[in-house]
């Protein structure tokens, strides 16, 4: 691990070398929106630029990129989005990675260095929501919550608006 953020160092695999980075800053939206359309997620299918914009804002982008020979900034394959209220909770957001380079460590990395990433501060728990993937996550400690945990509730703006709410 470098000292960057716990960077995980860049992983071999048979398609070549794959780099990670923080790049909330730098990432075009526009190039986000293409990867998680070209992979068909389909959380995020009626995402518009502009909602990138301010999720990259209000979080941080992890990527992982297939890095051409002798360069930096190749191919996404990877990403995910860290969300915290540096004090109680934090959140993964949109752990994908290219069906090409899926089970190559790419999604265990990013997973990995987010729950170490020391932007999140001192939060006492980690969450995220999934219904495809869930097989995936106790090998990082996530369960199912249990008790009053176990509710997880959500409205639309639209049904806010119509009581009145918004």
């Amino acid at each position: 691990m470098t000292r960057d953020f716990l960077v995980p160092e860049p992983l071999p695999t048979p398609q070549g070398l794959v780099a990670f980075a923080d790049e909330t800053w730098n990432i075009d939206p526009r190039e986000l929106q293409i990867f998680f359309q070209a992979e068909d997620v389909y959380w995020t299918a009626e995402r518009t630029i502009a909602q990138w914009r301010r999720l990259l804002a209000g979080s941080r982008m992890l990527t992982a990129r297939l890095v051409p020979e002798g360069t930096m900034g190749g191919r996404l394959v990877g990403a995910t989005r860290l969300w915290s209220d540096h004090a109680y909770e934090a959140k993964l957001y949109d752990v994908v990675t290219s069906r090409d380079m899926m089970g190559l460590g790419i999604a265990s990395a990013l997973v990995q260095w987010a729950l170490r990433h020391p932007w999140v501060g001192d939060v006492q728990h980690f969450v995220l929501d999934t219904r495809d993937a869930a097989p995936f996550y106790p090998r990082f400690g996530f369960q199912p919550a249990a008790g009053p945990d176990a509710v997880h509730m959500r409205v639309a703006v639209g049904e806010l608006q119509r009581r009145g709410l918004r």
